[in-house]
C-alpha cells in the first residue's frame, strides 16, 4: 500500500482514494507510482466488476504537484502520463469526484469511463494560461466529452465549470450532495456491479477498440514536451506563483 494512494476491494467493487488531502491531492511521484499499483492489483481480481476513483478531503485533485522540483529532460523523453493506468484498465472506471478537479486531476477523471459528482465540485483545464499543454489526454478526451464550442471555451478560457453545467453538458452522469456523495456513490456502484464481471470487460474491450483518439494522444503528448522548454512556460509558472498576470512573449 503507498500512503499517496488507498485502495481497497468490497465485494465486485474496487476503491481507489487519492490521499494527499494537506496537498489537496496534487499529483507527485508517489501519487503516480501508487495509482500504478493500485490499478494492476485489483485488475488481478477475477470478480471484480468496477473500479471507483475518488479522492479524499474536499478536493478530488489539484493536479500536478507544482512544488515537486522535476528538471527537464529530453524532447523523447515524454514519460507516462498519470492518466495511463486508466487508459489500460480493462474494468470500467468510475470517478467519483468528490470536490473539484483541475489540470491533470481533471484529466485523470476525463480518462474515466463514468464521472459522476459532489455538488460542490467544479472543473478546470488551466494549463494554456500558463504556458502550458493539457498532457493527460484532455485535449483530446474533453472534446468526447463535450460539445466542440463548449470545450473550446473552456479550454482557451480556464474557467471553471461548476458541477450543475457539468450534469447538463453530459459531462457527468449524477450530481450528488457533498453530505450523502459517500453512500450514494455506493449504491450507484452497487447496482452497476451487478453486471456479468467478463460481460463488463468486453463492453470496455469494444468501446476502446471504437476510441480513434491515439494519434491525437500521442501529438499531444509530443507537443506537452515541446512546450515545457519554452521561455512562456517557465514564465506561467512564474506568474502562477507569484500570483500575477503572465507576460507571455511567444517563445
Amino acid at each position: 500500500m503507498n500512503d499517496a494512494v488507498e485502495w481497497e476491494c468490497r465485494g465486485p467493487v474496487g476503491w481507489i482514494r487519492l490521499n494527499r488531502p494537506a496537498q489537496r491531492n496534487a499529483i507527485n511521484q508517489a501519487v503516480r507510482y501508487g495509482l500504478a499499483q493500485a490499478f494492476a492489483e485489483l485488475e488481478a481480481i477475477d470478480e471484480l466488476g468496477v473500479i471507483v476513483l475518488t479522492g479524499a478531503g474536499p478536493m478530488f485533485c489539484a493536479g500536478v504537484d507544482l512544488k515537486e522540483h522535476r528538471p527537464k529532460r529530453g524532447l523523447l523523453d515524454l514519460g507516462e502520463p498519470v492518466s495511463a493506468p486508466v487508459d489500460r484498465c480493462t474494468r470500467p472506471v468510475i470517478a467519483a469526484l468528490n470536490g473539484p478537479a483541475v489540470g491533470g486531476g481533471f484529466e485523470l477523471a476525463l480518462a474515466a469511463d463514468l464521472r459522476v459528482a459532489a455538488r460542490s465540485a467544479w472543473f478546470a483545464l488551466t494549463e494554456l494560461r500558463i504556458g502550458s499543454l493539457p498532457g493527460s489526454g484532455g485535449t483530446q478526451r474533453l472534446f468526447d466529452a463535450l460539445p466542440s464550442a463548449v470545450a473550446w471555451r473552456m479550454l482557451l478560457s480556464g474557467k471553471r465549470m461548476p458541477s450543475e453545467d457539468a450534469e447538463r453538458f453530459g459531462l457527468v452522469s449524477d450530481v450528488f450532495d457533498d453530505e450523502t456523495f459517500e453512500s450514494d456513490v455506493e449504491e450507484l456502484v452497487s447496482t452497476l456491479a451487478q453486471a456479468a464481471p467478463l460481460s463488463m470487460r468486453a463492453a470496455k474491450l469494444a468501446r476502446t477498440a471504437a476510441e480513434s483518439t491515439g494519434a491525437g494522444l500521442a501529438m499531444e503528448r509530443v507537443l506537452w514536451r515541446v512546450l515545457a522548454d519554452t521561455e512562456d512556460r517557465d514564465e506561467g509558472r512564474a506568474a502562477f506563483r507569484e500570483k500575477r498576470p503572465p507576460r507571455f512573449q511567444g517563445r
